[in-house]
Formats: structure tokens, C-alpha cells, sequence
């Protein structure tokens, strides 16, 4: 073998809690008295040292800094840090109360001033979004601090209405669109609420529906009205195929690709017409033909209403075209194996009809025995080449082999709140061990036999599966290895700490430093950790 590769099992443990993201809190904020805007910070100046009131105040500049998305600016404030809070007021709110503003943020009066925290309540404050702009007055009295937030609101939604909807009910339609009273107000979320409200109609057979805002689209505006026409409902009452091959395929099998389909009990379940959906079935079904072989078909689709109007027959018209047959079939670039062995492999045949299921079951063949062989970065690309006589095409499949492999070091990873399972637990099921030639077959078993261990977590909604990562290293740092292990240095002793072995069915803290794997012979010419 050429090079060592790398495997680490990441594994969750049973017991495993998500993780808690980590929150970034400046060291400082604000001097004693500034002024925090969206986009900039700005100091403040006071006339006197008298009490504190709104006229006393003397802002830098009369022009307003609009909010941008340059890095603020951090102004130290650790000679606040410390020091009492006397008292939080906010100022500027029209529709929030101060109740729910004061639960936004973590600063509290009779505690300590944190420039940090108080950073971070303004962040609080924008995640709300419900607020546009915040500024930040800090006051330095004589035995403590106040604070005071002028807050800069966002029009908010005072409430929700439908005009003219029958088919989907009000709460439907509110919990679809989003909005809801109290929610923050713009043109965007209006507009975006339109689009999702039209997009549902569609889905439930009213391809005719139109949406209009009739108030809340404008400034000043708070109540959000749309007005509803609805139109027809259509419902699929058949669905027919013309012009297929009944010696290739059934209507059966053409309905299972497709997702449109009648209605079961007349109007009560299924059946809705979807237009969108009858495309997106046009082109399952030219997918469905182009697999099998038919790269020239094409499949139209009709739809007709029958006198109410109300019940729609969706026929899908087919021309197959003619299916084209694999002339010859060749390997490029393989060197460990002859092209003899790999034509073994295939499921596919010279003058037989195209298929590409059984290529890409072949391709995977292909790639599954170079894993056998160490090669497990072997890469398997398939090339169709139409030939000028037309239903005729070549395959070549081009083999890029890599170098081969042999394992290396396996690390092994336990995620979770408190886990407890030892490592030898894990190597005992591995199916390799540190010095075996690399097999993507045995690795694939190791981890089917991880996840059915009943040892870990294996649904994904509670956490990671176990898993086998295989990393390829560094092969110039692969340095050649002697025919017998080299001898200490005295001079290097401890430099570097140890790597601890991590051999199958023995756990690494009872086992002593090992050195590099070298290849020995005996009896089964089999692979050796020297020690």
C-alpha cells in the first residue's frame, strides 16, 4: 500500500442534548452618556449636573445617521461597570407597552451595571422586529447609574381580515399568510402574504383566484383587508394516457409516476386541480422514457372541463420515439482490473435496450469492487456517445483508480450531554483495524452494525447516526517507512505527546504508545501493528 487513510466515527450518544449557541457580549458598550443608533454610536453632552430631563440634552448633529450595516464601534464603558442601577425608563413607544419592553431586556434596577449586558439588550430590542432604531442614554448620578432607552417603533398590524373567501376558512388563510395582530407592518410581508394566499387556492383547485388588497398597502394604514375572489372550483374527473407502448408499460404504472390524480367520494377528498402540478408531471414522465432508453420523447399534456365547468379529464399525450440500443460498451483508465473483469460486473448488454436504473447499478459495481481492492476514492464516470446511426449509443466508462489504501488511524467520537460508552465498544464492531487494507465494504458493514447496536441515537430528529467518515491525509507528509522500526531518539524523547493506539476490542488508555504499522509476513501474509 501507498498511503494511510484517516477514519473517525462521529457518534451521538442516546443521552445527547443539543447544543446551546454560544452568545458574543462586548466588553464595552457606551460612556456615561451616548446616543446608540442602528448604524453608529454617538456621545451625548449635557448642559449641567443638575437632574436629568429632556431638555438638557444637546445631540452632536441634528441631522439623523440612517442605520447601515458597517461594524459598530464599541465605546468603553468599564468605569459604569459595577455600579447600581437607580432606575430603567423607556421612552418613544406607542404600541408596545412597557411591560413587554422591560421583558425584552436583562438589565434590572438594584443590580450592577453591564456594558455588556446592556449591549445585548439592545440586540434584544431589534429582534423583536417590532423596532426600527434604539437609543441608549446612560446618566452617571452619585451612587449609581440610570438608563434610559428611546425606542423608535415599527407600524405594527392592528387587525386581519378576508372579504370573500368561502372555500378556505379565516384561520386557514391567517396561519398561511403569516400575519397576525400585532405583528410588525411593511409592504413586503403584504406582499408576500398575497402570494402565499394565492399559491393555496391554487393547491385546493381554484386556478382562477385572484387576491387584492383593499387596505393596508398604504401609509398610516394598520388594518390589513384582502378581498377574496375565489372563481370556480376544478376537480379532476379523469385522467388518461394516449399513445404509449402496452408492451413497455400500463396505465398503473403511468399513474404511479404521476401525482395528479381523481378524487375519491366526489368533492370530499383529493382530486384538486393543480395546473402547476400537471406540468411538473409532463416532466416526470419524459424523465421516466429518457430512462428507459427513449431520448427523443416527448409528452403533451390537454385538459378539458366538461359544461359546469367544475370537473376537468387531463390527458397525457405520449410519443415514445424510438429507443435506442447499446452498440458497445468500454472501460478507460483501469489498471487493476482488465476490461474482462469488469464486463462481469455488468447488468447491462451489447444490443440491448438502454436502461439507465441498471447503469448506475453497474457504476456502483464498479466502484464497490476497487473498494475491495484499497481503492476507496476510486471514481466511476459513465460516458454516453450517440452514434450517428440513430437508436444507436456507446458507453464508456472512464475509471479514475486514485492510490490504494490502508487503514490508519481510527478516532473514535462520543457526542452528548454525559457519555459513557467506552471506546473499545466501538472498535469491537468495526470490521477493520489499523494496518488492514482500506474496504468500503467492511466500512459500510461497521456502520450498518453501529446503528442496529442499539447503543446509540439513530433517528435523526433526536441526533447524529453514527456515522464513518474516511478522510484522505496529507501524502506529503506520509514519510517512507524502514523494514524494521527505527529506534528512539533521546534527544527528541518528549517533544511531541504520544498517540495512543486504538486497536480493536483493547481500550486506548490501557495501552501503551505505539509506532508506525509495519508489513510482516506469515503464514496468512496478513497485516501486522508492530509494538
Amino acid at each position: 500500500m501507498k498511503a494511510f487513510c484517516v477514519m473517525l466515527l462521529c457518534i451521538t450518544s442516546v443521552c445527547s442534548a443539543q447544543n446551546t449557541p454560544a452568545v458574543y457580549k462586548p466588553s464595552s458598550m457606551f460612556p456615561s452618556t451616548t446616543v446608540q443608533q442602528a448604524g453608529r454610536i454617538q456621545p451625548l453632552q449635557r448642559l449641567n449636573n443638575g437632574p436629568r430631563g429632556s431638555n438638557d440634552i444637546v445631540p452632536p448633529s441634528t441631522q439623523f445617521t440612517p442605520a447601515t450595516d458597517e461594524p459598530q464601534e464599541a465605546i468603553d464603558a468599564s468605569d459604569l461597570d459595577g455600579k447600581l442601577i437607580k432606575s430603567i425608563e423607556f421612552k418613544g413607544h406607542k404600541f408596545m407597552t412597557e411591560q413587554r419592553l422591560m421583558a425584552t431586556i436583562n438589565s434590572r434596577t438594584d443590580r450592577s451595571f453591564d456594558s455588556g449586558l446592556l449591549q445585548e439588550d439592545v440586540r434584544n430590542l431589534y429582534r423583536t422586529g417590532l423596532i426600527r432604531d434604539v437609543r441608549v442614554v446612560t446618566d452617571r448620578v452619585d451612587d449609581g447609574v440610570c438608563i434610559e432607552f428611546e425606542v423608535f417603533e415599527r407600524p405594527t398590524i392592528r387587525s386581519l381580515r378576508f372579504i370573500g373567501n368561502r372555500g378556505i376558512l379565516d384561520e386557514k388563510l391567517s396561519t398561511e399568510a403569516g400575519l397576525a395582530a400585532g405583528d410588525a407592518l411593511n409592504q413586503y410581508t403584504i406582499e408576500d402574504a398575497k402570494r402565499k394566499i394565492k399559491a393555496l387556492y391554487k393547491k385546493y383547485g381554484y386556478p382562477m383566484v385572484d387576491i387584492r388588497i383593499l387596505e393596508g398597502d398604504k401609509p398610516g394604514q394598520r388594518d390589513i383587508v384582502f378581498y377574496v375572489i375565489e372563481g370556480p372550483r376544478e376537480k379532476v374527473a379523469k385522467v388518461e394516457f394516449i399513445g404509449f407502448d402496452p408492451d413497455l408499460t400500463n396505465p398503473a404504472r403511468l399513474q404511479s409516476i404521476i401525482q395528479t390524480e381523481k378524487g375519491t367520494l366526489t368533492w370530499l377528498y383529493g382530486g384538486d386541480m393543480n395546473y402547476e402540478k400537471v406540468q411538473e408531471d409532463v416532466d416526470r414522465l419524459v424523465a421516466y422514457y429518457r430512462n428507459l432508453g427513449y431520448f427523443q420523447a416527448r409528452v403533451g399534456v390537454e385538459t378539458t372541463p366538461d359544461e359546469s365547468g367544475h370537473w376537468i379529464t387531463v390527458r397525457f399525450i405520449i410519443n415514445e420515439g424510438v429507443r435506442y440500443v447499446i452498440r458497445s460498451m468500454q472501460f478507460s483508465g483501469n489498471t487493476e482490473f482488465t476490461d474482462a473483469d469488469l464486463m462481469t460486473l455488468m447488468s447491462l448488454s451489447e444490443n440491448e435496450p438502454f436502461n439507465l436504473g441498471a447503469m448506475n447499478i453497474d457504476n456502483n459495481s464498479i466502484k464497490s469492487v476497487y473498494g475491495t481492492r484499497g481503492y476507496i476514492f476510486a471514481s466511476i464516470t459513465p460516458d454516453i456517445r450517440f452514434r450517428e446511426t440513430p437508436g444507436e449509443l456507446d458507453i464508456v466508462f472512464n475509471v479514475d483508480e486514485g492510490e490504494p489504501f490502508r487503514v490508519g488511524r481510527i478516532d473514535v467520537r462520543i457526542a452528548g450531554e454525559n457519555p459513557r460508552t467506552r471506546t473499545d465498544v466501538i472498535l469491537n464492531r468495526l470490521s477493520m483495524m489499523p494496518g488492514d487494507m482500506a474496504n468500503r465494504r467492511q466500512m459500510e458493514s461497521s456502520e450498518r452494525r453501529l446503528r442496529h447496536s442499539q447503543l446509540f441515537e439513530s433517528n435523526p430528529a433526536m441526533g447524529k447516526p453514527p456515522t464513518i467518515v474516511i478522510r484522505e491525509p496529507d501524502l506529503q507528509t506520509i514519510k517512507p517507512q524502514s523494514p524494521l522500526p527505527s529506534a528512539p531518539d533521546p534527544v527528541n524523547v518528549g517533544e511531541e505527546e504520544p498517540t495512543r493506539a486504538t486497536v480493536r476490542g483493547q481500550s486506548p488508555e490501557r495501552l501503551p504508545d505505539i509506532v508506525p504499522f509495519q508489513r510482516f509476513k506469515d503464514d496468512q501474509d496478513q497485516w501486522r501493528p508492530h509494538r
